[in-house]
């Protein structure tokens, strides 16, 4: 069996979600020490233990639902047949046990090696981004100019996006060399089952007119093209590569911050 933290550390790596059950506190007798550690996957899989029994059955369901809303929870539960709030379990005494998610990192797809992705890259690693760069051309779709990205595919921009699944957390920057590049990507993008949450796309109005219109063309839905950020970024006077990333970045923080806010309403 895996260690625990040797297990965070991959599900991470590979931005797989979970929740960990810790035991923080418990009386003389109880099943679960404190310490105890249990990670609980969203199909309801487990490794380690908090006790056992039908103490870490309730573990297990607490822990999946703080997995769907994203929200910790401290658990008290009194182990003896008498209490109102018990188990019904024979051994008696009260345990802590503290649930945390452990979410996926947020990932950025950027598609197109040029000058902008440079710096783009290096941002969004700094906001704890993970971070793969889609390239065709094999001088720019390597590690040496990419050191900080997770992963640098090169192929063909239409295979490679086809073969990516993307979640509502993720974000695709389209820069690459030419128009005829960012629109087969964004028509790709816009196909997929599972959209991600932020699609930004750059290029002048004239060229993004040109691309949507393309795209129409082709059976893609006015209402999927309204969800594309083109011309990509926040408006702040932006000229050189950094300062176009720099816009880049804010605009998916700003999106992403504003679907925090509307959670907590």
């Amino acid at each position: 069996m895996p260690d625990i933290f040797e297990e965070i550390v991959r599900i991470r790596r590979e931005r797989i979600s979970a929740a960990l059950a810790t035991v923080v506190g418990g009386e003389e007798g109880v099943p679960g020490k404190t310490g105890f550690r249990m990670l609980v996957y969203p199909d309801g899989r487990i490794l380690g233990t908090v006790g056992g029994g039908l103490l870490e059955a309730k573990v297990r369901e607490e822990a999946l639902r703080c997995l769907r809303d994203k929200k910790t929870a401290l658990l008290e539960y009194t182990l003896n047949e008498q209490s109102a709030d018990s188990m019904g379990a024979l051994c008696g005494g009260t345990i802590k046990i503290f649930v945390e998610p452990i979410q996926r990192a947020p990932a950025l797809y950027v598609f197109g090696g040029g000058h902008i992705a440079v710096p783009l890259v290096q941002f969004a690693k700094t906001l704890e981004f993970a971070v793969v760069v889609v390239e065709d051309r094999e001088e720019y779709a390597n590690k040496k100019r990419f050191p900080q990205a997770d992963e640098v595919k090169m192929g063909d921009f239409v295979n490679v996006t086809k073969s990516i699944d993307f979640h509502e957390d993720d974000s695709v920057v389209i820069v690459t060399r030419g128009h005829e590049h960012d629109e087969v990507v964004l028509k790709e993008c816009l196909s997929k089952a599972n959209l991600p949450g932020y699609i930004g796309m750059i290029g002048s109005r004239e060229k993004v007119a040109t691309t949507f219109s393309h795209l129409k063309e082709q059976g893609i839905k006015e209402e999927l093209l309204r969800k594309v950020k083109a011309p990509i970024g926040i408006a702040i006077g932006a000229r050189t590569p950094a300062e176009i990333a720099l816009s880049i970045m804010a605009q998916i923080v700003a999106l992403r911050s504003e679907g925090q806010l509307k959670d907590m309403k």
